[in-house]
């Protein structure tokens, strides 16, 4: 009588565990299984996912494609193209309102001929500039503001940024930027005023490093200048941060700090700026995160927590041995949703990574790429694929994801933490993706191909890691191969995520007989907790 039960259990979790995540639109273009993967962006027009690849033949032309999708992944308009120069290929893209910009170039060395097209996603006319004037330098990000074009990358081992008119031609360079030491961490465009904010590492006296928030108009000048020479106790830095505009003219920068020369990580800062360029610290270690641990079982948390208390019992601030980095922020009116991953770096040429590190810090402003590796991502390996900093193929051990709301003034509302059971992976940037949907709280990432998702209610773990296989719409068509390398998972809005790649997908056709089609693929997914029902085993 046992077997039948528990048979009937299983199916119960199973139909429990698929409501929690649905499948619920599907988009699909005709691609064959390692064709080049489309890259997406949101837009005033919608959805914008787009590729170059190349033309049939014995020619080195690629052709750009790109479609346009509403909140139900429909394309009425389906795949529009437009002819490359030969021998050229994409190296940046961004938008624009309706206007989609991607920059081209011949050969990725860093004085390759580059141009630029501009689609208008409304009338889908394009056109096409020539990008003159440019210094050379290894790209690390293009942007597009007010019909001029930001390149920001390196040049002679410094950082430069320069902004290119479109439409006059002249060019402008960042004052401030260019020299030895110096990192740019994060930029931002600002089109309310007009104007791009840069964060800036510089090494200072005594070996410390200084920050810096600037803002400049759009002829490369200076408007304000925030300097954070000044950081808690001596010995204590910023590691890594997310500058984000919290409401007016104030902004609010949130990351991990620490002991960089002693490879300790220590905890999380919130810092406010106000209109003025006028800044104060919010700092918070693990005594304010009781939940910290709570990744591991119980025996183990509980051996975690006794050493903290001890260390705070002897007046000393606990370390969070691994890295601990700021992944994402989500606010509201009056609070923060912080999200952080724990994990540690091997196989790395720098050794110990954090915010200044010369393989890491540049905080990109494009949706994260999920499940593939940095040889594999169109943007990462076609921006400068000899350039020194990607010869070495670090190895990322993730350890934990943690969370938490934080009243903007000041405390600590919850705080809680999720497993990743050890994942090794060599894709450098945020792993996971969160929503968060009222006092709902979600974490979901891919591996191997299945979709792990993790729930939050005010805080509470409600369920951690629940698995679900890849699917479908059509219940008559089954996966018959997925591309786990193509695999990319983002948040979309609200409690939706997008989910794509490439599959091979088994169908039945007008005759009746089986067939084969190779898509690249589409799919909106909801999540939903209050479907999750536990059940007990039955005795």
């Amino acid at each position: 009588m046992k077997k039948p039960l528990l048979f009937f259990f299983l199916f119960i979790l199973f139909q429990q565990g698929f409501a929690q995540l649905k499948f619920i639109e599907r988009f699909e273009v005709a691609s064959e299984l390692n064709d080049p993967l489309f890259e997406m962006i949101d837009s005033e027009a919608g959805l914008v996912s787009f590729r170059t690849i190349p033309e049939k033949g014995l020619n080195l032309r690629r052709v750009f494609q790109y479609f346009v999708s509403d909140s139900s992944l429909r394309s009425p308009d389906g795949i529009i193209e437009f002819p490359v120069k030969e021998g050229f290929d994409m190296l940046g893209y961004d938008t624009e309102r309706n206007q989609l910009y991607i920059l081209f170039t011949k050969g990725f060395a860093i004085n390759s001929a580059k141009y630029l097209l501009q689609v208008n996603l409304d009338t889908k006319q394009g056109l096409e500039f020539t990008v003159d004037n440019v210094l050379d330098m290894e790209l690390v990000e293009f942007l597009v503001q007010d019909q001029k074009a930001i390149f920001m990358g390196t040049s002679d081992n410094r950082p430069v940024l320069q902004i290119h008119d479109m439409v006059t031609k002249s060019v402008h360079t960042l004052q401030g930027i260019y020299g030895n030491d110096t990192q740019i961490l994060q930029i931002r465009k600002k089109p309310e005023t007009r104007s791009l904010e840069v964060v800036l590492s510089r090494k200072g006296l005594y070996r410390n490093r200084d920050l810096f928030i600037n803002t400049y108009d759009m002829i490369g000048n200076v408007i304000q200048e925030v300097k954070v020479d000044q950081f808690a106790d001596p010995g204590q830095e910023i590691l890594d941060g997310i500058l984000l505009t919290t409401n007016n003219y104030q902004e609010a920068m949130i990351g991990a700090f620490g002991m960089e020369r002693r490879n300790s990580y220590q905890g999380m800062y919130i810092m406010d700026i106000n209109e003025f360029g006028e800044f104060d610290f919010k700092l918070y270690t693990l005594e304010d995160f009781p939940n910290f641990y709570n990744y591991l079982n119980e025996k183990a948390k509980g051996k975690r927590d006794a050493e903290i208390q001890k260390e705070i019992e002897r007046e000393k601030i606990p370390a969070i041995n691994s890295l601990y980095s700021i992944r994402d922020v989500r606010q509201t009116s009056d609070s923060y949703y912080v999200y952080f991953d724990q994990y540690t770096v091997s196989n790395s040429r720098s050794g110990y990574q954090n915010g200044y590190s010369p393989g890491s810090g540049y905080r990109y402003d494009r949706w994260s790429r999920m499940g593939t590796t940095i040889i594999n991502d169109p943007y990462l390996a076609n921006r400068f694929p000899m350039s020194s900093s990607y010869q070495t193929i670090s190895e990322y051990r993730y350890i934990s994801a943690h969370f938490a709301k934080i009243a903007k003034t000041g405390q600590v509302i919850w705080d809680n933490a999720s497993t990743y059971d050890e994942l090794v992976t060599t894709y450098p940037e945020a792993f996971g993706e969160v929503a968060v949907v009222g006092e709902d709280f979600y974490h979901m990432f891919v591996e191997n191909q299945t979709i792990k998702l993790s729930f939050f209610r005010n805080g509470e773990k409600i369920f951690e890691n629940q698995e679900f296989e890849l699917g479908l719409i059509k219940e008559d068509e089954r996966i018959r191969d997925t591309n786990e390398e193509s695999l990319r998972l983002i948040h979309w809005y609200d409690r939706y995520y997008l989910l794509s790649g490439t599959q091979r997908v088994r169908f039945l056709s007008n005759k009746g007989g089986d067939e084969i089609r190779e898509v690249y693929f589409l799919t909106k997914i909801v999540v939903d907790g209050d479907l999750y029902q536990p059940e007990e085993l039955p005795d």
